[in-house]
């Protein structure tokens, strides 16, 4: 296993700590993980939002102009993160524990941002006892898409020898006066190797080649952007987590659990070793009463005039950060038909505590739909429900897609705990 390498319980950390939760038993391929990674640091940097077209062509690409500072353009954070003061909590360095890497690294993408503010340009990412490290010499910052900035830099690993300490390596770079170092883990070292590599490919091969020539092809330094790094929205997470096929492996199922028929497996071995982390969830739904509801789109009026804000989505951009008034078309059941958790809200704004509320709020924890429930749809249903929410005006339950607009709702068993979201 080379040092650069990330293991596959890395993967799973790493993923977890960027809000893409797969159950710990989980059999899924290595090679899958390390796909499901690459989606999720493209996702993290919006680049289907932000990116027309790769390779990018930097040249095309205007220069960053805009008073607002570099730092303040490449915040990015949750309400719910800006109500704790998240992101202002100091970088932990190599001191951090596996579980916040995701943070460190958009924490160290901010320290570029500082550093171009302040009329630097040389940074040097260190692990602890400088064994490793990464060098980043930020050579332009241009503006993309929407007012986003890209950093645009050339990059060397750092590797001491004992002929060559890393004081030496850095000296034989040829940095400026003034150089920032800050520590990293290890863990964060390799990661963002890999995000640094992957953004490589993005760019033209013009760029790449033209960047070599200049730098020489013995330095070692190597051209490469990022762009800034938030929370992964709710509506992405679900493709990152969904597993259509067996609820360990992965792979075409063919059987279901018999005591709730809510999981799918490929083989009895994996539902064994499943059961550990299913019988919570099995135990909550076997028995249940199901009723089939059926929902619509979100018919709220004007998007500058109403917007329901999730506390978990980055508020840099309003667009994403609230709920538009319509699905824009039939979402897709990321789910695979399988029974997951949904989220049944009535609005504060009606009279008596919601008693009159014409309509329910659904949604999953991805946000990977948003329908409303009517009363009228089932009035008899839709009562029993407000009567179960009580004073809380919300609850959680299990549901199973079966259609476009249709759900089955096991109404009368509800999750062991409510989840925070």
């Amino acid at each position: 296993m080379s040092s650069n390498d990330i293991s596959r319980d890395e993967l799973l950390l790493l993923l977890s700590s960027m809000g893409v939760v797969l159950a710990k038993d989980n059999k899924l391929p290595t090679e899958e993980l390390n796909r499901r990674f690459g989606m999720a640091l493209n996702t993290a940097q919006e680049l289907s939002d932000v990116v027309d077209k790769t390779p990018i062509n930097l040249a095309s690409l205007p220069r960053w102009t805009s008073q607002k500072t570099l730092f303040d353009a490449t915040k990015r954070g949750s309400l719910t993160e800006a109500l704790v003061g998240y992101m202002s909590q100091p970088k932990k360095g190599y001191l951090s524990p596996k579980e916040e890497i995701f943070k460190e690294m958009r924490q160290s993408v901010l320290l570029m941002a500082h550093v171009c503010d302040v009329g630097l340009r040389d940074i040097c990412f260190l692990t602890e006892g400088d064994e490793l490290g990464i060098f980043v010499r930020i050579m332009d910052v241009l503006r993309i898409k929407d007012g986003v900035p890209l950093y645009y830099f050339v990059y060397r690993e750092l590797v001491p020898t004992p002929d060559t300490p890393m004081d030496a390596l850095i000296d034989g770079i040829g940095v400026d006066r003034t150089l920032i170092k800050t520590g990293i883990s290890d863990l964060e070292r390799r990661t963002l190797l890999r995000l640094f590599r992957k953004n490589t490919k993005k760019l033209d091969p013009k760029i790449i080649a033209m960047e070599r020539d200049a730098q020489g092809k013995e330095t070692g330094h190597h051209p490469s952007f990022v762009l800034p790094l938030c929370p992964i929205a709710m509506r992405n997470l679900g493709k990152l987590t969904n597993n259509p096929g067996c609820e360990v492996c992965g792979k075409k199922n063919t059987s279901r659990c018999m005591q709730c028929m809510s999981v799918v497996y490929c083989s009895k071995q994996c539902q064994k070793e499943h059961w550990q982390t299913h019988k919570e969830t099995c135990k909550s739904i076997k028995g249940g009463t199901w009723h089939s509801i059926t929902v619509q789109e979100p018919d709220m009026g004007p998007p500058e005039l109403n917007s329901i804000v999730n506390r978990l989505e980055s508020m840099h951009n309003p667009q994403t950060a609230g709920i538009s008034p319509s699905n824009n078309g039939i979402p897709p059941d990321v789910h695979g038909g399988k029974v997951f958790l949904a989220k049944f809200q009535v609005s504060l704004t009606y009279d008596n505590y919601g008693i009159l509320a014409p309509d329910m709020l659904v949604y999953d924890r991805t946000r990977s739909f948003r329908f409303f429930w009517k009363r009228r749809s089932n009035p008899r249903l839709f009562a029993e429900a407000q009567k179960m929410m009580g004073s809380k005006l919300k609850f959680y339950r299990w549901v199973r897609r079966t259609g476009d607009y249709q759900f089955d709702l096991c109404i009368d068993r509800a999750p062991r705990e409510d989840p925070l979201w």
